[in-house]
């Protein structure tokens, strides 16, 4: 028995979908990348959906404290990013 194309175009639909959905909720932050002082955000809420929330993530963390620089959703959750000193990050070894 064949199925019909409106069948394979259903299930091409919807694959990709899930796709879509799988590669915005993967994506990395485009935080400092070293996950230096990065912490949840305490009042953001809701799903922080990347290239969707971003903006409000950011204007969320520097709302929240001075010491934020920004924010952006990894993880469909918001996460504030505040600026690494030598104290934090150990320097490279020789």
């Amino acid at each position: 028995m064949e199925s019909s194309p409106r069948k394979k175009r259903n299930l091409s639909a919807a694959a990709a979908a899930v796709l879509l959905l799988v590669i915005l909720t993967a994506e990395p932050s485009e935080g400092f990348g070293d996950g230096c002082n990065d912490h949840l955000s305490g009042s953001y809420r809701g799903a922080c959906w990347p290239l969707f929330n971003d903006n409000k993530c950011g204007r969320t963390c520097i709302d929240e404290s001075s010491d934020n620089l920004s924010g952006s959703c990894d993880l469909l959750q918001c996460w504030c990013h505040t600026k690494c000193d030598s104290t934090t990050v150990a320097p490279p070894s020789t």
